[in-house]
């Protein structure tokens, strides 16, 4: 009968084999935390432009590659580490278990909404194919929002007609009175303006690092790489000089709605 019960068998080896995939997926997420946490300590420490040299004169890293392990951190690190500063796995059972893989793909999923999915979908028993489904399956079920819908005034047989314009700002703007609630949006998108210009930061350091590797090995496409990289800054500049658009309202008989093109 104990001959039986230890008998190696296809299905058994599968068992096997899966957990020490699941064991070894959560020591990656653990050990990509404790990276992204030192990851984010030393940047805050070294001075400006001197970020890309650091990561790979010191820690072999590209600035995508760390992005990517500070950005986990930022995501799951007070989730999964029982003190919230890197000393031990959360017992949370929602994301005790999650692996660096599943960690990976679930950024995919909004903050808000990640741990919902979590359950429902009990990440924890999927294979990364089965996970890579759901997400698609969740991106397609997700309904897209409706542009806005502008009634016509009362007793005019008319619609009104929606347009945008690009103007250039010269007067202050004008800000709203501030709510609590308005104040938390406010601080919320200041601090993603922030993420995001650092972001750009951090890519326009490697755009240098790799025209001067390009410079090198080929003149004429580092020229021309350059010459695109410009033309795009340039662009990202007049953008941000127009932009939020101001709308207009006209009077029509049929109503329409105008879109911009993205550059």
């Amino acid at each position: 009968m104990d001959e039986l019960s230890t008998e190696r068998t296809p299905l058994a080896i599968a068992t096997e084999i899966n957990r020490i995939k699941q064991e070894t997926g959560k020591t990656m997420l653990t050990n990509a935390l404790e990276i992204g946490k030192r990851l984010k300590e030393a940047k805050d420490l070294l001075p400006y432009g001197e970020w890309g040299k650091w990561l790979v004169e010191s820690v072999s890293y590209s600035q995508r590659t760390a992005n990517k392990l500070m950005q986990l951190y930022k995501e799951y690190g007070d989730k999964l580490f029982a003190d919230g500063a890197g000393e031990g796995r959360s017992n949370s059972p929602t994301w005790a278990n999650l692996t660096y893989n599943q960690a990976l793909l679930l950024l995919g999923i909004p903050e808000d909404e990640r741990e919902g999915f979590i359950l429902e979908q009990d990440v924890n028993h999927l294979t990364i194919r089965e996970l890579n489904r759901a997400l698609k399956e969740q991106k397609q079920a997700t309904p897209e929002k409706e542009p806005a819908q502008v009634t016509p005034l009362p007793n005019n047989p008319g619609e009104i007609k929606i347009e945008y314009q690009t103007v250039k700002k010269t007067a202050k703007p004008i800000s709203r009175p501030k709510t609590a609630a308005s104040q938390a949006f406010t601080t919320k998108y200041e601090e993603k303006c922030t993420a995001c210009r650092q972001t750009i930061a951090d890519a326009f350091q490697e755009l240098l690092e790799t025209l001067c590797q390009l410079a090198r090995l080929d003149p004429a496409v580092q020229e021309k790489c350059s010459a695109d990289a410009r033309e795009l800054a340039e662009n990202m500049v007049k953008r941000l000089k127009e932009w939020p658009p101001v709308p207009r309202t006209n009077m029509t008989t049929v109503e329409t709605y105008a879109t911009h093109e993205r550059w």
